[in-house]
Order: C-alpha cells, then structure tokens, then sequence
C-alpha cells in the first residue's frame, strides 16, 4: 500500500450507508406524493459511491423525468403526448362526459392534460430537496467522525515513517 495515499475508508463506509439511507427515505417520501402513479421513478431509483483520485461522491440514480418532478414545470410547451397516454394508462384515469355526454379517447384526454399543462404548467414536489435535508441531518456528525478517524489514521502512518 502507497504511503501517501488516503483512502478514507471510514468515510466510505459511511457514504454507503449514506446512500442506502437516502433510497430508502426519497422511495418513501416519493410514495407519499400523488407523483409516482406508474412507480417507474422509485422503481429505478438507486444509490452510488464513487471513488475518485480528488473526491468521494454519494448520489442517487434517478429515471431523467425526476427534475419535473421536483421543480415542476412552467406554462409555455405541451408535454410529449406518448408520456401522458402512459401516465394515463398507469394512473388509470377515468374521463368524464362532456356536456353532451360524450367520454373523450385516451388520445383526447392526453391533449386535454396536455393542454392543461401547456397552460398552467405543473407544480414542484420538492422530494429530493426533503430527502436531502433528512439525511444530511441523520448523517453529518458520522462524516465528521470518519474525516477525523480518516485523517487521524494517515496522520499516524506518516508520523510512524518519520
């Protein structure tokens, strides 16, 4: 093993944890919003330590939709129709007759939502910002300890070569 180099091993037992933490609380806090009807988002949803010459990085791998999600959309463009006729196959949505009675095709209805959002826009859901604040609550005084027992371990091995 190279004398110079740290790996803080500590820390990445904690990152590890850190991560299974945070899965674990976004999946769950994501199923108590109206925003996971297809589950396709907490599904795919997993936690990665990466190991690099410079840094250690925890993240959670999410489906590209989440930012939607998490800072909802502004008024101005439709949506893909082929994501709303599939949110309305999962939800499952039931339409309404109009005023003369008639029930709108799943194509229709996805205009209409479309519509909809074209004209209103979608609202946040803050979920990942909510999951963040509660793990680095839970887990800020365990990344200082495994720094200090990381550093206090190099430390010792150069001071044991001196």
């Amino acid at each position: 093993m190279e004398t110079n180099t740290l790996t803080f091993d500590n820390l990445q037992k904690v990152f590890k944890d850190y991560g299974k933490y945070a899965e674990q609380i976004y999946k769950y806090n994501l199923g108590l919003t109206r925003k996971n009807a297809s589950r396709k988002l907490s599904d795919s949803t997993k936690y990665f330590v990466r190991v690099g010459d410079k840094a250690l990085v925890v993240g959670l791998r999410l489906e590209g939709y989440w930012k939607y999600v998490e800072y909802g959309r502004k008024p101005g463009k439709f949506p893909p129709p082929s994501a709303i006729l599939k949110w309305i196959e999962v939800k499952p949505i039931i339409p309404r007759p109009d005023a003369n009675g008639r029930i709108p095709s799943p194509k229709s209805l996805a205009f209409l939502i479309g519509r909809k959002i074209k004209r209103e826009g979608i609202e946040p859901t803050p979920v990942l910002e909510a999951t963040a604040e509660q793990v680095n609550a839970k887990f800020m005084q365990a990344i200082r300890d495994a720094m200090k027992k990381d550093l206090g371990d190099a430390l010792y091995k150069i001071v044991k070569l001196i």
